[in-house]
């Protein structure tokens, strides 16, 4: 099992998907959070799990519903650092890179 670390980009992104979700229904955001905090949990027991991601292959993601979960492991020191959580209609590159990727 590994340690999952969020990244400061990572929890502002939480934040706007539950905002965003929010505006429609409190309930439905709390519930997509839910499951991609869940995802999360999956993650320290099987850090290998999600597919790598062409464009960075340093990271992999895991789709959670219409989000994908971008992180890697950092297998020396037993964790993995969640990278951000974008909806999967956005393109990827330039938000990475944006977070130094």
């Amino acid at each position: 099992m590994v340690q999952i670390d969020w990244s400061l980009p990572a929890l502002n992104d939480l934040r706007e998907v539950f905002r965003y979700i929010a505006r429609d229904s409190r309930k439905y955001a709390r519930a997509t959070l839910e499951r991609i905090t869940a995802a999360t949990a999956r993650l320290s027991q099987s850090p290998l799990m999600g597919e790598i991601l062409f464009e960075f292959p340093v990271y992999r993601q895991f789709v959670v519903g219409n989000y994908r979960l971008i992180y890697r492991e950092d297998e020396a020191n037993q964790r993995v650092l969640i990278i951000g959580v974008i909806h999967a209609g956005r393109d990827l590159p330039p938000i990475l890179e944006s977070r130094n990727a």
